[in-house]
């Protein structure tokens, strides 16, 4: 009796945990920048209710970990974990303390928890996605509205976005692509007219806050999402709705041209240059997980290379680069294989965008959650959280919600 009772709490407990509390973290994950005051608030929820409440999760049920580790992108994150710690010990830097453990875990958190909640909660997910997206929406639209009244012609203006944790333009361009290709999505995907023409204009507007953050590179990755869904969706509306969103866009840029061109190359290649130099010394093993990366332009110093790959090949070297690679290429595998289903075509496109944005953007390769977890690591995560549901035949009873 004891031991039932035992067995009805521990059931209770996980039960409470992965049909509540992670749907909740997840929305605090994807909406919390917009209005919390600091990055550290948003840590705080993050820990408080995705990272703890998962591992919670798996030590009440370790059975999950066994699902978890049949899944080949989670296998690759793990390598690469694994990787970058051991590197460690051949960093030229003295601090070897337990810091450089908690990036690796909270990221592994944010797979495994995605991997649960989407096996036993994946109703959830589609309107935990679009409450997300409205949140970002109403932000971008009283940023763009303050924009304009401050907006001064001939001044070289960037909006930074949001009223939260958002304080630099190029990183809130990370976030608002994130939610331009949901939007762009749904207008491809969604049956239900009344949502189509929602979404249409929730897709311009989000596409103006990216334009007035003057992100030229976010511009990039938002066309590159756009003929990845274009290829992987390969039907009428799909090119029709992409068509016209860029030549929307094109027009644009050609009434402001200097958008594209007043900034010249921002010392982007003076940097990869540099770096390639410091990568040259040790390619293979790389320079350390924890190692220092000072680049001095215009008696500046950066503290990264603003390339994703770049700063995988200077901190882990070739041997780290393998897995890296596997995972984004394991991800956009998964997303032509299910491309009827309309979550993986997200998923998969949401990965180009950030793909996309990562070739100029990028410098910790492990870290605590910000702007570049939405180029990463929550489209892989969401991935394989996707992929394991399917193997285990939760997706099949997935309802279809009209937006998405």
């Amino acid at each position: 009796m004891q031991s039932q009772c035992l067995t009805s709490g521990v059931n209770r407990v996980f039960d409470f945990l992965v049909l509540w509390i992670l749907p909740i973290g997840l929305l605090l994950l994807l909406s919390s920048l917009f209005y919390v005051e600091n990055r550290n608030v948003m840590h705080r929820l993050y820990y408080s209710f995705f990272s703890m409440p998962t591992l919670l999760l798996l030590c009440l049920r370790p059975k999950e970990i066994q699902e978890l580790l049949r899944e080949p992108l989670i296998i690759a994150f793990l390598a690469f974990c694994i990787w970058a710690i051991m590197s460690v010990l051949w960093s030229p830097e003295p601090n070897r303390d337990s810091k450089f453990l908690k990036a690796p875990l909270q990221t592994f958190m944010l797979f495994a928890g995605c991997g649960v909640m989407l096996h036993y909660r994946n109703e959830l997910f589609k309107p935990i996605l679009f409450s997300a997206a409205i949140i970002a929406l109403v932000v971008c639209i009283d940023s763009l509205i303050a924009f304009a009244k401050g907006f001064k012609p001939g001044l070289s203006m960037r909006m930074i976005g949001g009223l939260g944790a958002l304080d630099n333009p190029l990183l809130s361009s990370h976030v608002f692509g994130f939610f331009c290709v949901y939007w762009l999505c749904i207008c491809i995907s969604t049956k239900n007219l009344q949502v189509f023409l929602f979404s249409m204009p929730a897709l311009a507007i989000m596409t103006l806050a990216i334009l007035a953050t003057g992100s030229r590179m976010a511009l990039a990755a938002l066309t590159l999402s756009a003929l990845w869904i274009a290829f992987v969706g390969r039907n009428y509306r799909a090119i029709i709705t992409i068509t016209t969103y860029m030549l929307g866009t094109i027009s644009f840029l050609l009434f402001n041209p200097k958008i594209i061109a007043e900034r010249g190359s921002s010392y982007r290649f003076e940097l990869w240059g540099m770096t390639l130099q410091r990568i040259i010394d040790q390619p293979f093993i790389g320079h350390g997980y924890n190692s220092k990366l000072s680049l001095i332009i215009n008696n500046t110093e950066l503290m990264e290379p603003h390339s994703f790959i770049l700063s995988v090949l200077y901190y882990v070297g070739i041997i780290g680069l393998i897995p890296w690679i596997f995972m984004l290429g394991w991800g956009l595998h998964k997303g032509l294989k299910e491309q009827t289903h309309p979550l993986f075509l997200l998923t998969s496109a949401l990965l180009i965008y950030g793909i996309g944005a990562g070739l100029t953007e990028g410098g910790d390769i492990l870290s605590r959650p910000k702007e570049h977890w939405f180029l990463l690591w929550i489209p892989l995560a969401m991935i394989a959280g996707l992929s394991i549901a399917k193997r285990r035949s939760s997706m099949l009873h997935m309802p279809a919600p009209s937006f998405l």
